[in-house]
Parts: C-alpha cells; sequence; structure tokens
C-alpha cells in the first residue's frame, strides 16, 4: 500500500514538527494517524527508509537518535524566512507502531535520493483563486501554475533526477536531461518524463486527476498495483479515479491541452458542476446551486480574456441557466435541469 503523501499533507506534518498546530488540532493529527491508513503508511514508509538507512552503518538505538538529531539539525523552510526547525521529542520504539515526524528537508531525503545529512533547501510557490504564476526551475524547466495550485521543489536538483510535487493543475516544458528524469507526484500519480510537455490537473477537491501530453512522451504510475504505468504520446490523456481506482485514456487534439495557459477559458461537453469549480479558482468568486441537478448539465464553451459576467451571460444562452450576484459576492446558479 501506498502512503498518503500529496503536498498539503506534507505541509500539515511542517506544521506539527514546527509545534504551528492548537491542541485541537494536534489531537485531530494524531487521531488520523491512528484511524487513517493511508496516512498513517506515509509515516511508516519514511520510517523504513530512515531505519534501514541507520542499520546499514551498523547503529543501535542511540545510534538512531543521533542520526535523527543529524536529520532535523540546520533544515530550512525557505517560504518562511531562513527558520532551523527544531527536534521534537522522539521515542524510536514507537515509531514503528504509528509516526515518523516529516518535513520539507526529509521529503528532499525520501524523494531525491539525498544523504540525511545534508541541509536541502526546498521551495513552494502556491497561488490563490484567480491568480496564476510562472517559474523557472533550475534546470531551465517552465512550469506555469493555475489557480489555487502549489508545487514544491528542491533550489538546486540531484546528479540523479529531477523530482517535484504538484497539488492542483500546471503545465510543464521540461528541459531534456537524458541522465536526468524529471518526476512529478500529484496526488496518487507519478508523470516522468525526460523532456516535453503536458499539462497535470491534480486538486485535492476532485475525484479525478488527469495527465494530457501536448508533445514528447511521459510515462504515469498509479498507487494501485493491479494498474500497470502508461506510456502517452502527443494528444494522450490519461483519467485516474480515485474512488473506483479505474483509468480512462482519450485522444484529444494537442492545440487544446492546457488552453488556460494562453487565457482561455475552454471547456468540452463538460458538467456544470466541474465548469462552476473551474471558473471559482479562475476568478476567485463563489457559487451556489439552488438545484443540485443543475450540475449535471453539461457546457461546451471556448472565450479568452472574458469578464466574469460575460461568461456567465454565455452560460445562460448555452445551457438554459439564470444567474443573480448577491451582496455577499457569492453567486446563485438557478433555473431548470436539462
Amino acid at each position: 500500500m501506498q502512503g498518503d503523501m500529496s503536498l498539503e499533507n506534507f505541509e500539515y506534518f511542517e506544521k506539527y514538527l514546527l509545534e504551528e498546530l492548537s491542541t485541537d488540532e494536534i489531537d485531530e493529527f494524531e487521531k488520523k494517524l491512528r484511524d487513517d491508513v493511508q496516512f498513517a503508511q506515509g509515516y511508516r514508509d519514511f520510517l523504513i527508509q530512515l531505519d534501514n538507512t541507520v542499520e546499514a552503518k551498523g547503529g543501535d538505538s542511540a545510534d538512531k537518535n543521533s542520526a535523527w538529531k543529524k536529520v532535523t539539525t540546520g533544515i530550512y523552510i525557505p517560504s518562511s524566512g531562513v527558520k532551523p526547525i527544531t527536534q521534537k521529542s522522539w521515542n524510536w520504539g514507537k515509531a514503528a507502531s504509528i509516526t515518523i515526524i516529516m518535513c520539507l528537508g526529509l521529503l528532499a531525503f525520501w524523494l531525491y535520493g539525498i544523504s540525511p545529512e545534508k541541509s536541502v533547501e526546498m521551495v513552494t510557490k502556491s497561488t490563490v483563486e484567480g491568480q496564476k504564476a510562472t517559474i523557472t526551475l533550475a534546470d531551465g524547466t517552465t512550469v506555469r501554475l493555475n489557480s489555487s495550485s502549489s508545487v514544491s521543489y528542491p533550489v538546486e536538483f540531484s546528479d540523479s533526477t529531477r523530482k517535484i510535487m504538484l497539488s492542483g493543475e500546471a503545465f510543464f516544458e521540461v528541459t531534456p536531461d537524458k541522465s536526468r528524469p524529471f518526476i512529478i507526484s500529484s496526488g496518487e500519480l507519478e508523470t516522468k518524463v525526460l523532456g516535453t510537455s503536458f499539462n497535470i490537473r491534480s486538486f485535492p477537491d476532485e475525484k479525478h486527476q488527469e495527465v494530457a501530453v501536448k508533445s514528447g512522451t511521459v510515462q504515469v504510475t498509479f498507487p494501485v498495483q493491479a494498474l500497470d504505468p502508461v506510456k502517452l504520446q502527443v494528444g494522450d490523456v490519461v483519467i485516474y479515479d480515485h474512488a473506483s481506482s479505474t483509468v480512462e485514456l482519450e485522444k484529444v487534439d494537442p492545440e487544446s491541452i492546457a488552453l488556460w495557459t494562453q487565457g482561455y477559458i475552454y471547456f468540452e461537453n463538460e458538467r456544470l458542476g466541474q465548469v462552476l469549480k473551474s471558473l471559482s479558482r479562475w476568478y476567485g468568486v463563489e457559487f451556489s446551486v439552488e438545484d443540485p441537478r443543475l450540475l449535471n448539465c453539461r457546457v461546451t464553451l471556448k472565450q479568452r480574456d472574458e469578464t466574469l459576467k460575460n461568461i456567465l451571460e454565455i452560460l445562460k444562452y448555452a445551457s438554459y441557466v439564470d444567474y443573480k450576484f448577491t451582496e455577499n459576492q457569492m453567486i446563485i446558479i438557478k433555473g431548470k435541469p436539462c
């Protein structure tokens, strides 16, 4: 079983380690460790990695505590300034049963194969609703981050691989490097490339994760062992369903991939529920739907650099729904089910 190693959980682990959670939040965190198998598995997996490293050197319990100190000493979180992480009290005897504390520095040890004795500078870039960002990584790779998304990466990649983590949606233009594959962990999926351009959509509040290739070839690995990795070529799209652990493969016009990077709002026979989620992120607004059956209406739309009001007028005409702005900036969607 693969642990739940999403970017949100790493940030959650970091706050726990830095003692930035309230008493109630700590209780909730530790209850999740007891009750959520996938969440706890992420801790156990890393514990095994760290424990094996120490055992390989012939260490005993005292050595393990020493190794832990080496791991936690001098690790910094750039997003909050140069801030050393302090060690919580740690009992190696308890660790195998439920927990190991992780942080962005330890994430670098696990994901990037860097010695735990080294300090690794990690960066997290995030966007809020209505905001987008373009990020250039150390190898020249360009990441275009969509609204309400986050990417975490090392300031410098290792000599053998280039690994980052994504939550939300981003379009990648990866600099070719045959000696160092580029790997993106997004939710439960892992996407591996050498040099290509592709879009990943992996929002925590959506049931599907999606990878679409605009140029080159990528390989996508799934968390379920029964599903073989798939290789995607130009115009291929893979859609993974969390709940059913199923995969769909589609073929699309590669020119339609990641049109959001060019300022387009683009939907092809998409459910209204998904359309409203995307508009909420795009414009930074909230929607309330009077009749839940409206969410299943299908929408096809392609507009560039339009105001929210114009988009709503187009939806009103195309899908027979109406809308109303409220004083608290909520937009009410109403009408008859399609």
